[in-house]
């Protein structure tokens, strides 16, 4: 029987995972950005489309293998409440910082 304050490293474990899955996910996303960025209202290339989907499969799967291992590492593979939680807070909070660094340098200057 585990008591409360054994659960605390978990959810902290939980909350690194989900920013480096943020981390991974946001850079993974870059690309797309400055390439919509200079299309300009332009069609895109279908090539280069596929490629996005691609990378966006790619996102996925590393998300879902950080995902597992942390489970793995913080508390044996068990799926918790708290601690997909714990993940899903670290994966916002990672998205939020990297938005927030990358905006004022993506932004168009009139």
């Amino acid at each position: 029987m585990r008591n409360s304050l054994s659960e605390i490293p978990i959810l902290l474990c939980c909350i690194w995972g989900g920013i480096i899955a943020g981390l991974a996910s946001s850079l993974l996303r870059l690309p797309r950005k400055a390439y919509i960025r200079t299309l300009k209202g332009r069609r895109a290339n279908p090539l280069l489309l596929i490629l996005f989907f691609l990378l966006d499969l790619l996102s996925a799967a590393a998300i879902a293998a950080v995902f597992m291992l942390t489970l793995l590492h913080a508390n044996g593979g068990e799926l918790r409440l708290f601690a997909v939680c714990g993940f899903i807070i670290g994966g916002v909070a990672a998205s939020y910082a990297v938005n927030g660094l990358r905006k004022p340098l993506t932004d168009k200057k009139e």
